[in-house]
């Protein structure tokens, strides 16, 4: 019995460890993209600085017109940053740390979230109904984990002009959320992977 035991566990802990090392390689690999232009981005700044050559007035056109592009693009490639640190944070919370379930209105939840996506929404003609969303007892971290990365894969394989409904039902007495796009669907070999952690990236 107690060697059943071990095995689970240990079988567990292999599972747990092979999604970490996945976890941890698309974190290093994403991150390192930001970092490479962020890079590039500082080379610029100081190879624009040196062209000027102590001229002053080469120095402040640099400045007033290069400086500035440079530094709002950094500032986008740090949001990036520090939203993938967070996000690689939450994921390990949904992976392995116990769950913290409060009541969510969703349709509040749900619009908060939408909000982020507007601009995306906006440019590809994107609309979206959100029905009959109850209140359900959830990790709020964990569903807005879930709930984003699903939206982003509907805003992803919606075409331009396209429609996302979200809404909740019953099944076999549980509230489920749904969310429907109209992209082209997923093949069966990828319906099978679907709960593979990562599958998607490699």
């Amino acid at each position: 019995m107690n060697v059943k035991k071990n095995k689970k566990q240990a079988d567990t802990f292999s599972i747990s460890k092979q999604d970490m090392a996945q976890l941890m390689y698309v974190f290093s690999h994403d991150l390192r993209n930001p970092l490479i232009n962020m890079n590039a981005l500082l080379s610029d700044i100081q190879m624009s600085l040196g062209d000027a050559n102590n001229d002053s007035a080469a120095i402040c056109q640099a400045v007033q017109e290069d400086l500035p592009e440079s530094l709002e693009m950094m500032a986008d490639v740090i949001t990036h940053m520090n939203g993938l640190v967070s996000g690689a944070n939450d994921i390990y919370h949904c992976m392995f740390d116990d769950l913290e379930p409060e009541h969510i209105q969703l349709s509040e939840w749900v619009e908060r979230v939408l909000e982020r996506q507007k601009g995306i929404l906006e440019d590809k003609g994107i609309s979206i109904t959100a029905r009959e969303l109850s209140t359900i007892w959830a990790d709020p971290l964990a569903l807005e984990r879930i709930v984003t990365a699903l939206l982003d894969n509907a805003l992803y394989f919606t075409p331009v002009g396209g429609h996302i409904s979200l809404h909740t039902e019953k099944r076999s007495g549980v509230d489920v959320l749904v969310v429907r796009d109209s992209g082209v669907g997923m093949s069966e070999s990828d319906v099978q992977r679907v709960f593979q952690p990562f599958f998607w990236l490699f």
